[in-house]
């Protein structure tokens, strides 16, 4: 008798995709939402419900499955991530930063970014660095 050898099934989900316009409503409707925010600017699970439906709406040909729940949580929380890690450059005295050109490296500071991610090494991840 022969074995018949099956196709190993996966059910992967769609990427979910976000382009810079539908951050930029995504957070614009957070900030109307500021008020329901903790002190660490968490919002409840119902903010993103209505987010999801917000960006569903305004963007109905999006590329990619439809923005979930759980999609808005997590882009909230890479959001939050990248500001504080932008934040922390900023406060540093050997750097300069521009919200158009981001971090701005010479030779003279060079070293300091060298020694800043000895201390702090990127976390790579599928999306890029953060």
């Amino acid at each position: 008798m022969g074995s018949q050898q099956r196709e190993p099934t996966t059910s992967r989900r769609s990427a979910i995709h976000w382009d810079v316009e539908q951050e930029k409503a995504f957070t614009a409707f957070l900030v109307t939402h500021k008020s329901e925010a903790e002190d660490t600017m968490s919002f409840r699970n119902t903010v993103f419900t209505d987010a999801t439906i917000h960006i569903n709406t305004k963007f109905p040909n999006q590329k990619g499955p439809p923005k979930s729940q759980s999609s808005c949580r997590s882009k909230w929380a890479a959001l939050k991530k990248s500001y504080n890690v932008v934040k922390n450059i900023k406060t540093l005295s050997s750097f300069s930063w521009s919200d158009e050109g981001g971090i701005s490296l010479i030779a003279e500071t060079s070293g300091a970014w060298e020694a800043h991610l000895k201390v702090r090494p990127p976390k790579i991840s599928p999306h890029g660095m953060v």
